[in-house]
């Protein structure tokens, strides 16, 4: 097994967190650094550690649905000097090493997954298998139906290195239509994981998002969930997401 693979499913987070632990020169396999992340290891034989800790693959996988709150970065880590709250706060008493499935922005708030299967948290990562994401999103002005009408055949797009992406939301509808005001709840669904895509998206349509929450990752729903607080899910919730993901991968290619 690939050595980022192995930190992957021992719960060190997404394989580029995992590749930046390597090539900080934080591990080591049987006493010797290694920093490449291609490096093959045997979980049976080997001693593997991170920061001069052993690393185990888990006994048990851990499924987490997360209410985080706005002003809370998603990480598990706090870089030198930032006294900003982080999602590892909330589960400092966790007897589990997890790690956020995704990110959410800095400001938006919602549903975030916490786990230590590493292979699923993959795959719910992965661009090929197009899982879908529901945000509400309070944007600036009144959005008219007609321009629902024209988010819904897409938008053309620009990251933060200046690439160029389209995005068709797979849904796009106005929440209480019948208020008026001067602000608009809309709710979106999309399959597309880029940086900050929701807030990019309204902006394109000049419709700045106020206050952006994420109410749904594929078949999961956040529900009456409150701020702040999680909770396992249930065996049927993962079996669920697990069959839903292998069915997106399906439809997407």
């Amino acid at each position: 097994m690939r050595l980022n693979k192995f930190l992957a499913y021992a719960g060190f987070g997404a394989r580029r967190k995992v590749e930046e632990i390597i090539k900080q020169g934080r591990v080591t396999v049987n006493g010797e650094e290694v920093t490449s992340p291609a490096v093959e290891v045997d979980p049976k034989k080997d001693r593997i550690e991170v920061d001069g800790e052993r690393v185990r693959l888990p006994k048990k996988f851990v499924y987490i649905m997360f209410n985080k709150p706005q002003g809370v970065l998603t990480a598990m880590e706090r870089a030198p000097g930032d006294k900003r709250p982080i999602v590892a706060d909330y589960f400092r008493k966790y007897p589990v090493r997890l790690f956020p499935v995704g990110r959410l922005d800095y400001n938006t708030e919602g549903l975030l997954l916490m786990t230590n299967d590493g292979e699923l948290a993959e795959k719910l990562m992965h661009p090929r298998y197009h899982v879908p994401k529901t945000y509400i999103a309070k944007v600036k002005g009144r959005v008219t139906p007609a321009e629902v009408d024209r988010m819904r055949k897409g938008a053309l797009l620009v990251d933060d290195k200046g690439k160029k992406f389209f995005i068709k939301p797979l849904d796009v509808k106005l929440l209480h239509p019948s208020k008026t005001g001067r602000n608009t709840y809309v709710q979106i669904t999309i399959d597309q994981g880029k940086n900050r895509v929701v807030r990019r998206f309204f902006d394109r349509f000049d419709h700045g998002v106020l206050k952006l929450k994420r109410v749904a990752v594929g078949p999961l729903k956040l529900g009456d969930l409150p701020k702040g607080r999680y909770r396992e899910l249930t065996k049927e919730e993962v079996e669920k997401l697990k069959k839903a993901v292998e069915s997106y991968a399906s439809k997407g290619n």
